[in-house]
């Protein structure tokens, strides 16, 4: 006699748009401080880094319902990527605030010179920190073998290059300068050759991950993720930047949805074989 049975496909329902707000905000951040850094862009933009990743982490703390309790996900350092992405986040908050500080006319009264060695270094280690804030959501998701969606050493690449556009875009938005709207376009395109390589690699792996495929293409999540991931989110901006640069601000407002779209398209494709079935 033969048995046959269905397998049961499952999706996470524990992270959702709070995860995606606090992604977001948190490789808005990050990422934002990186061009801040290394563009020497207005001190105005560093603090709007700092004040993103702190919203993101306050999300966080909502999220997580214990708030008092949050101390514990530092403490594990050595093995988990939840506990270097917190403590990065802490780094970069403090760090990047004694970096910028000197540069504000509101703190002209700190006693050490923004121009000095020791600020340069503290300028440093803070754009560490900050390369790590947007990483770290990459490595946390990877790290789930039971997901294969995310189990994926392209991930934490395809989340620093989301946290750059979506940066880019900030900077479009509030001071835009020569040369940002060519290095925008060079990020969708690259945004969108990893999208396409990730996809195309799981359309070619096990079950539950060609169902995660499905769900973005054809399934609940088609219409988010194809609309306002790839048309709104990266189609679109890449025409204006190339050819119609008098809407950029228009682009980099849809850039920021789609970033923020993609994250939580990320989280919901997360598509499981329980454990009791495998």
């Amino acid at each position: 006699m033969v048995n046959s049975f269905t397998v049961e496909l499952r999706g996470q329902q524990e992270w959702a748009w709070l995860v995606a707000i606090d992604l977001f905000f948190g490789g808005l951040g990050g990422g934002l401080f990186l061009l801040f850094h290394n563009l020497k862009l207005s001190p105005a933009i560093g603090l709007l880094s700092l004040g993103l990743v702190t919203v993101g982490g306050l999300v966080l703390l909502a999220e997580l319902g214990h708030p008092m309790r949050a101390w514990r996900a530092m403490a594990k350092p050595r093995t988990s990527w939840i506990s270097r992405g917190m403590i990065s986040v802490f780094l970069f908050i403090v760090l990047g605030f004694f970096y910028i500080a000197p540069s504000v006319s509101f703190f002209s009264w700190l006693p050490w010179n923004p121009a000095g060695f020791g600020e340069r270094a503290i300028g440093t280690i803070a754009a560490i920190c900050a390369l790590l804030v947007t990483l770290y959501p990459g490595f946390v998701l990877s790290a789930s073998p039971a997901i294969p969606f995310w189990n994926s050493p392209l991930l934490p690449v395809l989340f620093f290059a989301q946290s750059l556009l979506g940066a880019s875009a900030v900077v479009i938005l509030f001071s835009p300068f020569p040369g940002l709207l060519s290095l925008a376009a060079v990020l969708i395109v690259t945004n969108l050759i990893l999208i396409a390589i990730h996809l195309w690699t799981l359309e070619h792996s096990g079950l539950a991950a060609k169902e995660a495929v499905r769900l973005l293409q054809r399934g609940s999540l088609g219409w988010i993720f194809n609309v306002g991931v790839v048309l709104i989110g990266m189609v679109f901006p890449l025409v204006v930047t190339l050819w119609m640069p008098s809407a950029v601000v228009l682009a980099g407002a849809f850039i920021l949805i789609g970033g923020l779209l993609l994250r939580y398209c990320v989280l919901k494709a997360g598509v499981y074989v329980p454990f009791a079935l495998v």
